[in-house]
C-alpha cells in the first residue's frame, strides 16, 4: 500500500470495502478510461472515489459531470470537496445551481471550496448566493465569496461588499476592498467613502488607482 493511500485512510478512518469474487458483471467491465472512471466514482471504497474524482478533474471529460454531481452528496466531506473542484476544472456553467446549493454544506472545507469555484466559473447567476455567503460563519468562506464577487464583477455586490469591509476578520475586509476595486466604476463611490477611514485609506486608494 502506498504512502498516499495509508495517509488518506488514516485521515478518514475508513478501510476499503472488500472486493468479492465475481462482483463485477462482464457487461459492467469498463471499455475505456471514461467507463473506468464512471465505475470508480460509484465505488464503495472512499479512497477509490477520491482518486477517481482527482483523475476526472485532470482528464476534463464532461461526460462524467452526472457522476460528479452525485458525489456532491457523498457522506465524506473530502469527497464532496474534490467533486466541487473537479466540476470547477471542467468549467461547465450548467453545474452552477448545484454548486450554489453546496454553499449550505455542513463542512466548512466544502463551503470554502464552492465559494472559490463559483468565482472561477464567472457565472452571474451565482451572485445572490455569494452575497449571502458573505455572512457565513466561516471567515474563509466569507473571504472566498468576496474574492469571487470581485472576479464576477457584478454591481449588485457593491453594497454587500461595502458592509463586509468592516468584518470582524480584517483579512475579509481587505479582500472585500480588493473586490470592490475589481468591480470597477460601480464601486467608485464606496471606495471614495472608504478613503475617509484611516484604517482602510491606503487599500481604498490602491483599489481606486486600478480602475480605468
Amino acid at each position: 500500500m502506498g504512502k498516499l493511500a495509508k495517509f488518506v485512510r488514516r485521515v478518514i478512518r475508513i478501510e476499503p470495502a472488500p472486493i468479492k469474487a465475481g462482483e463485477t458483471k462482464p457487461e459492467e467491465r469498463p471499455k475505456n478510461v471514461s467507463d473506468s472512471l464512471r465505475l470508480a466514482l460509484k465505488n464503495p471504497d472512499p479512497l477509490t472515489r477520491m482518486v477517481a474524482v482527482e483523475l476526472a478533474s485532470r482528464f476534463l471529460d464532461k461526460s462524467l459531470i452526472p457522476q460528479l454531481l452525485e458525489l456532491l452528496h457523498d457522506p465524506l466531506h473530502i469527497v464532496r470537496q474534490k467533486a466541487v473542484l473537479a466540476l470547477g476544472q471542467l468549467g461547465d456553467r450548467s453545474v452552477v445551481n448545484a454548486l450554489v446549493e453546496k454553499l449550505n454544506d455542513e463542512s466548512e472545507e466544502v463551503r470554502v471550496t464552492v465559494a472559490g469555484v463559483l468565482g472561477h466559473l464567472r457565472d452571474r447567476q451565482a451572485v445572490p448566493a455569494l452575497i449571502l455567503a458573505l455572512q457565513d460563519k466561516s471567515a474563509q468562506t466569507r473571504m472566498k465569496a468576496a474574492i469571487s464577487l470581485g472576479i464576477i464583477r457584478d454591481s449588485r455586490a457593491v453594497e454587500p461588499l461595502r458592509r463586509v469591509v468592516f468584518d470582524p476578520n480584517e483579512v475579509v475586509g481587505k479582500y472585500a476592498i480588493e473586490a470592490l476595486g475589481n468591480i470597477g466604476r460601480p464601486a467608485v463611490g464606496v471606495l471614495l467613502e472608504l478613503m475617509n477611514n484611516e484604517r482602510w485609506r491606503q487599500l481604498a486608494l490602491d483599489a481606486l488607482m486600478k480602475i480605468k
